[in-house]
């Protein structure tokens, strides 16, 4: 049997409070979605200041009521800079029966019960805990297993060890499939991790003192959640960015499918490219701008997450093992940074490619403004010519003066006659002006 007394569960969940170009109505809409997550007569004071951790309710700790009446728990809501975080703790209200893994289903359903679905969370860490009867010969990581099934049925067992305050600890961290909408990513929960920590310890002493790290696991997680976060947002807009890139493929093919078969694109063609790329320009240098923050962000929080991880080992002891909790660090690093970093020089040349698709367009319609100017010219001086000839002729003619006596045809019909003349010196016009070009 996997048996714990004091099973408890607590769900450490984060939103964002404010974010890159939030107005003030989105903030406060996200103020007060987190809000709903708490019993409508708290009392919750977040003034407008920068704090690395802030208690925002009175009392700070939340008891919340139960119809099961063998449950107890609480709510625990900060804010940690930008980020709201808030605890959900739920446990069997008994202290000294030893209580059947399965019991953390019922802890977790009740928890699911009080979450308003509506909120955009960037993260979630679920941490599970109890401590062994007296004399148990229970093997920790069978009983650590059960409970991980208890909750995630359809998932894997792969677990990161450690130990912390003489108990022995076990993580399990899995990324989804990143081939997900980008709809479902930015405005539903963060689903597409799942972090999971467990923690059997051998007695009571030291279930409650490790009930003191809370408010660190609090600030720990949040900078893990927003690490992933931020990560996940860059795929997010490096498939932006490649979607613009492929526009500019498509309008740039157009342009040299012309030059190819030395077809002329009219103006209005033109400029509509033109504008097309300005447009995808605009869009593709916003979203390098996002990604470089993403990285930003990662930078900053994993600063912070290793700051806050040496804080717990120097707070634990030497008796401890959470190096285990140092492979995320090296996941940021190794991985998420470089990777990113690369992704921003390969999009720096397709910045590069626009610009010149664009200088190439308006090249292309100033030559096509100048061939408009200089055909409108040709059309005026040869134009010019075959009307004054006509307007000659026509009055020479009309008084049958001068050479036309000796022709009938421009004296019986001196308009036709003239027009024929000026239709004639107008081609001499316009050939001369193509040969002399």
């Amino acid at each position: 049997m996997s048996d714990l007394i004091y099973p408890t569960l607590d769900l450490f969940l984060y939103a964002l409070k404010t974010s890159l170009n939030t107005t003030d109505a989105e903030t406060q809409k996200n103020k007060a979605a987190f809000l709903d997550q708490l019993p409508s007569d708290t009392q919750f004071n977040d003034p407008d200041i920068e704090t690395e951790y802030l208690e925002i309710t009175h009392p700070t700790q939340i008891n919340f009521i139960s119809q099961n009446k063998t449950l107890e728990g609480y709510y625990y809501a900060v804010r940690l800079n930008d980020t709201y975080g808030l605890q959900i703790d739920s446990s069997i209200n008994n202290q000294t029966e030893t209580q059947p893994a399965k019991s953390f289903a019922i802890l977790k359903t009740e928890i699911e019960q009080k979450l308003n679905k509506e909120l955009a969370t960037i993260g979630k860490t679920w941490l599970l805990s109890g401590w062994l009867p007296e004399n148990s010969s229970q093997n920790p990581e069978d009983i650590a297993k059960d409970c991980y099934y208890a909750l995630f049925k359809d998932t894997y067992w792969q677990p990161e060890k450690g130990n912390f305050l003489g108990g022995k600890v076990f993580e399990v961290g899995r990324s989804g499939n990143i081939n997900q909408s980008r709809e479902k990513v930015t405005t539903h929960s963060n689903n597409h991790e799942h972090h999971v920590i467990i923690s059997i310890y051998p007695h009571r002493e030291s279930a409650e003192k490790a009930a003191e790290f809370y408010k660190d696991w609090m600030g720990l997680f949040c900078y893990r959640s927003k690490i992933s976060w931020a990560y996940w947002q860059s795929r997010l807009v490096k498939e932006s960015l490649l979607n613009h890139y492929k526009q500019i493929e498509e309008n740039r093919k157009i342009t040299n499918q012309s030059n190819s078969r030395q077809e002329k694109q009219n103006i209005t063609t033109s400029r509509k490219i033109l504008n097309n790329v300005d447009n995808i320009l605009q869009q593709y240098t916003i979203d390098l701008l996002n990604l470089s923050f993403q990285k930003q962000i990662i930078e900053i929080n994993l600063s912070n997450y290793q700051i806050r991880l040496a804080l717990i080992k120097e707070k634990a002891g030497q008796n401890n093992q959470l190096d285990f909790l140092e492979k995320f660090s090296e996941l940021a690093n190794k991985k998420y940074l470089p990777q990113i970093t690369k992704d921003i020089e390969n999009m720096q040349l397709g910045l590069q490619l626009l610009e010149d698709t664009i200088n190439a367009t308006r090249s292309r319609i100033e030559v096509e403004k100048s061939e408009r100017e200089r055909n409108f010219q040709e059309l005026v001086a040869v134009a010019g010519a075959g009307i004054a000839t006509v307007s000659l002729v026509r009055e020479t003619a009309k008084d049958c003066k001068d050479i036309f006596k000796k022709v009938d045809f421009f004296c019986n019909y001196p308009l036709s006659a003239s027009l024929i003349v000026g239709i004639i010196v107008s081609f001499m016009v316009w050939w001369l002006r193509k040969r002399l070009r």
